[in-house]
């Protein structure tokens, strides 16, 4: 009989791939069920499992690939890079850059971007907790301490960037049909996305790509001055107060100092 780590090792390799259950079947004891059934019934709840947590977490990419197409790019993704920690809800961190790497997703372009806004989404809500810088503690700061600034960003604040309109298809993802594929790229530019939970609801908008750059260079650790200076060098017309005040109103960071 092998050790008992090399036993486990073949049994998870084995419920992943059918074609090694006949190395394993011999160590799975008898109960009047040959050994191979077992094997595939407990295969088969772990694939049906693994991919209801990529459907819940991918709802929208889902939709863009349309659910057969989806069901086989999940089973292959989950085939490839199987679990490795005890904890469900971090599942399916590699799927868009698997998404990126196969064939059969090819034809939808930005639909790895898709699949990272919502893994974004994903971290986001169960990203670690804090109180939102508030307003009225900036403005108890005086002014001639704004340049040097050092803000830091609330932890459940991810940034996507995308070369495609990745917020108008998740948009158009969401409101389409759960039974069909959306084929069509709109014809859109380059969108930029905030996620964030400054509370208990997940806020998912659009923004320029000045600010991203803005909140990427704040995020760095940089002060206001060269943070605002960044992102003017992206946009000159960039409204550096307007910006912080939305991101003040809406909880985009959590100090400053």
């Amino acid at each position: 009989m092998p050790p008992l780590r090399e036993v486990q090792a073949a049994f998870a390799r084995g419920v992943l791939d059918p074609a090694l259950a006949g190395r394993i079947a011999g160590a799975i004891a008898g109960d009047g069920t040959a050994p191979e059934r077992r094997l595939a019934i407990y295969r088969n709840n772990t694939l049906a499992s693994l991919r209801v947590v990529l459907e819940r977490a991918f709802p929208a990419t889902r939709r863009l690939l349309g659910p057969e197409r989806f069901a086989r790019v999940a089973l292959a993704f989950i085939r490839s890079a199987p679990p490795d920690r005890p904890q469900l809800v971090a599942y399916g961190a590699g799927f868009a850059g698997f998404l990126e790497r196969l064939a059969e997703a090819a034809a939808l372009t930005h639909l790895p971007d898709v699949a990272r806004l919502e893994w974004a989404r994903e971290e986001a809500y169960y990203a670690a907790d804090a109180s939102p810088l508030a307003a009225a503690a900036v403005a108890e700061i005086p002014i001639e301490r704004y340049p040097e600034l050092r803000f830091r960003l609330h932890p459940t604040l991810r940034l996507v960037r995308s070369a495609g309109p990745v917020y108008t298809l998740w948009q158009a993802a969401r409101a389409g049909s759960a039974n069909g594929p959306l084929v069509e790229t709109p014809d859109r530019g380059p969108e930029q996305v905030l996620v964030l939970r400054p509370e208990m609801t997940v806020v998912t908008r659009p923004i320029g790509a000045a600010d991203l750059v803005l909140l990427e260079a704040l995020g760095a650790g940089l002060a206001l001055t060269e943070a605002a200076a960044r992102a003017q060098a992206v946009d000159p017309e960039f409204d550096l107060q307007g910006a912080l005040a939305l991101h003040l109103a809406g909880g985009t960071f959590a100090a400053c100092g």
